[in-house]
């Protein structure tokens, strides 16, 4: 028993150092209110998803708050930007129809990126999570 208690913490200290976080994945958003609809872009390119909340704070995915949202057709960084809000992009699909923004309301961009050097699931999950959120007033 002891020795098969051994073994399971060798192997979750191994898999920790599969795969370390990696900061150069993780997004910089950028929203743009120039136009007649806010654009959203960001760096490094291609995203998992983008999605606008109600508010200063976002919400999960299946809240009421989400005001639009895309996510990338083959689920992993097929987004690319920029993105004007209510337009689905290339190779992106919708996941929340734009609802109108209010003007001088809050709203809040999160732009999430799938791991590129992740596998797994449950236990032998190795995906970090890469996500930038940026407030903004129409």
């Amino acid at each position: 028993m002891r020795r098969l208690s051994l073994l399971a913490v060798l192997v979750a200290l191994a898999a920790c150092d599969v795969n370390p976080f990696d900061e150069s994945q993780q997004p910089t958003v950028r929203v743009d209110l120039t136009g007649e609809a806010p654009g959203f872009s960001w760096l490094p390119a291609g995203a998992q998803s983008l999605r606008v909340y109600e508010g200063a704070n976002p919400g999960d995915a299946g809240s009421d708050v989400m005001v639009w949202g895309v996510s990338a057709v083959d689920g992993a960084n097929g987004l690319r930007g920029p993105v004007t809000y209510g337009v689905v992009p290339t190779g992106g699909e919708l996941y929340v129809p734009a609802r109108p923004l209010v003007a001088g309301q809050p709203y809040t961009v999160v732009v999430r990126r799938a791991d590129p050097r992740g596998t797994g699931d449950g236990f032998t999950n190795t995906h970090n999570e890469y996500s930038d959120a940026e407030t903004f007033v129409p």
